[in-house]
């Protein structure tokens, strides 16, 4: 066992932020390029977390009302789970939904965004996916006695 003493140090949250337009395309996570809008599940790897981050808020946003779809699903998550911070949420509106943190302390595993629009393609929209997280061991300010 070790003594331990109080902390003196404090860190600043990060932010990590992720835009998409639905028409946008990228690298899903079996590396082939897909699309945001099509009717399917589409799954991305959005943030690249560090090893020991802890999320501890964020949220997704819907900028501009998804047209087309008669529902895009969003969840949030990682590898491991991924509804680990958002289950499966309907972000079709312009609106603000807020991450769960749950205390999770990961080993590197990057932040899993999944899109499934339904019945229709989605032909318009902006989501911005904003994960803010601190990790442990790190300091940014030392606190005098």
């Amino acid at each position: 066992m070790s003594k331990k003493l109080a902390t003196r140090s404090a860190q600043y949250p990060l932010m990590a932020e992720f835009t998409f337009n639905v028409l946008d395309t990228m690298v899903n996570t079996s590396g082939a390029n897909d699309g945001f809008a099509t009717v399917a599940t589409h799954v991305f790897d959005v943030i690249n977390l560090p090893a020991y981050a802890t999320v501890v808020g964020g949220e997704v946003v819907t900028e501009s009302a998804i047209t087309g779809s008669t529902a895009y699903n969003v969840s949030v998550g990682d590898s491991v789970s991924p509804t680990r911070y958002l289950s499966v949420t309907d972000k079709t509106t312009a609106a603000r939904t807020a991450l769960v943190p749950t205390g999770f302390v990961g080993a590197g595993e990057n932040i899993r965004l999944t899109v499934t629009p339904t019945v229709a393609a989605s032909t318009g929209g902006t989501i911005t996916l904003r994960v803010m997280y601190v990790i442990r061991g790190r300091g940014n300010e030392v606190q005098a006695a």
